[in-house]
């Protein structure tokens, strides 16, 4: 696998993200910053491109990135979506069948009223947990506003092994998810 096939990968992330454009110019140009990137979009299933379009068509905005995950169930493709009113949206889809398997909401702080409402835990709890299970640096902290209604902090992880996304519910403190990233385009 060549990284031109990476590159035209990418390529058909960015025609889709023009097509549902706003005015807005995208968040930051594309960039590799994970795992086997070359591998992991040859292997890839349903493809970048069927995802993309599911979650344009359930979200239509400004693709800000995309990253391939392993979860425990498969691999997914998860996709940051920033609309034109300003929200945010966090869409995971099956890298194996094309199909959107998660949409959360994406709140800008932990301080937001939906998230503050629903946590029982602070930011430095969920955080020593998350590291407790992925010991490394944590690069960024996402608050989620799952689909069963319940608020989650995501961390971004790199560890000695590679790059981490640990989900910790912010009600009970324990972590619901934790997938290894193997490829991320783009960034924010």
């Amino acid at each position: 696998m060549s990284n031109l096939k990476l590159i035209a990968a990418a390529a058909a992330v960015l025609a889709l993200t023009a097509c549902n454009k706003s005015e807005a110019p995208a968040a930051a140009p594309l960039e590799i910053t994970a795992g086997s990137s070359a591998a992991a979009v040859a292997s890839s299933n349903a493809g970048i491109e069927s995802c993309a379009k599911a979650v344009l068509a359930q979200a239509p905005g400004d693709l800000l990135q995309a990253t391939l995950k392993q979860e425990t169930e498969g691999r997914v493709w998860e996709f940051e979506i920033k609309q034109a009113d300003g929200k945010l949206f966090d869409i995971e889809c099956s890298d194996t069948a094309g199909t959107i398997v998660e949409t959360e909401v994406r709140v800008a702080t932990a301080a937001d009223p939906a998230f503050a409402a629903l946590a029982k835990i602070d930011e430095a709890a969920a955080k020593a947990k998350a590291l407790e299970s992925k010991p490394g640096t944590v690069e960024r902290v996402e608050y989620e506003l799952e689909p069963d209604g319940k608020a989650s902090y995501e961390f971004d992880i790199k560890t000695a092994d590679g790059d981490y996304r640990v989900e910790v519910d912010a009600s009970s403190g324990e972590i619901v998810e934790s997938s290894k990233e193997l490829l991320e385009i783009g960034g924010v």
